[in-house]
């Protein structure tokens, strides 16, 4: 169950860029702190925050590797 998630997270949301799939993914009232530092919170600051990181990355790819715990 959790590696589905983390792995929607990623591939859905950061990877399509899919913001429309946001509520799907996390609760409505979520803080996320991004790499960047800032720290947002809900589906519409989490947007903005993808949308920016798209606009300065474009067009990147996660990578999700597996470790043997």
């Amino acid at each position: 169950m959790h590696k589905e998630q983390v792995r929607k997270f990623y591939e859905v949301l950061w990877d399509n860029h899919d913001t429309d799939a946001i509520p799907s993914v996390l609760h409505e009232d979520f803080t996320f702190r991004g790499s960047l530092g800032q720290e947002k919170r809900g589906h519409g600051g989490f947007a903005e925050y993808a949308d920016m990181v798209h606009r300065a990355l474009g067009d990147y790819k996660s990578i999700i590797e597996e470790g043997t715990h």
